[in-house]
């Protein structure tokens, strides 16, 4: 499981800045041979002895003559020596640098900031990954990342085609572009036209939502393996002040991105 933490910050003042900070983990695998334009993550033994046998029943793989076998670790490496000994999937993912959110929010008569980052994920599992989001607090974006009097609320939980803020209101949400249209979550389809929900198609910034609480939500899901150079997933950030005052100070949002192997 990979997780990336992203905080965004509004800050409300005359003329406040929008910022975006990334805080994240990953993984790295080793592996057994790699060019530009293949990785190979294990390869078979070359003992005497053994074969694959298979009928309509079973499959069966075997090997005699090997040494060395098993698996081996300590605080730097971990091995998992032998026949086909290692069984497990790869699966990373990279981050961009910090985003802003821009232009920037006048305090009083309000605005729209936006931020969009490119997460690349990586995986040779043959049933591929889904990519989730969550927030720490409802509403997400809070002032100060504690007083939770003072907010941006969130955008509406069912997806809509097209932005809209009200007057009188201030909405934090979002929206995402998978590399790959087939892998974007169904609330992100649109029928290309007014709804979302429906249809194959997933136009740039359409099917906009809020957070559901704290609650995960699936904005990607793919079914296959990613090429050796990974699957950039987009993911795009919006608030919007309408005429609406808000007290100033540095609203907060801490959002986590969590990346599962299917």
């Amino acid at each position: 499981m990979q997780m990336l933490k992203k905080m965004l910050k509004i800050f409300l003042s005359c003329l406040p800045a929008v910022a975006l900070f990334l805080y994240f983990s990953t993984n790295i695998f080793a592996a057994a041979m790699s060019s530009g334009n293949y990785r190979i993550e294990a390869d078979e033994s070359l003992a005497n002895g053994g074969g694959n046998y298979a009928s309509t029943n079973y499959i069966f793989r075997d090997t005699m003559g090997e040494v060395s076998t098993g698996p081996s670790d300590s605080s730097s490496y971990k091995v998992r020596a032998g026949y086909q000994e290692m069984l497990e999937a790869y699966l990373t993912i990279s981050s961009p640098g910090d985003l802003t959110l821009s232009p920037d929010i006048p305090g009083m008569s309000g605005g729209t900031a936006n931020a969009s980052g490119s997460f690349n994920v990586i995986t040779d599992s043959p049933s591929g990954f889904n990519m989730q989001l969550n927030v720490s607090t409802t509403p997400a974006m809070i002032l100060g990342g504690t007083d939770v009097s003072h907010y941006f609320a969130n955008y509406a939980i069912t997806p809509s085609f097209a932005w809209n803020v009200t007057s009188g209101n201030s909405l934090f949400g979002y929206t995402v572009e998978p590399n790959t249209t087939a892998d974007t979550a169904v609330a992100f389809l649109d029928n290309g036209s007014t709804t979302c929900g429906t249809g194959n198609a997933n136009g740039s910034d359409t099917c906009w939502k809020g957070f559901s609480g704290v609650n995960a939500t699936t904005v990607v899901n793919r079914t296959s393996r990613t090429s050796i150079s990974g699957e950039p997933e987009k993911i795009k950030f919006r608030a919007q002040s309408n005429n609406n005052f808000l007290v100033s100070g540095t609203y907060k949002s801490v959002i986590t991105i969590t990346v599962l192997q299917n």
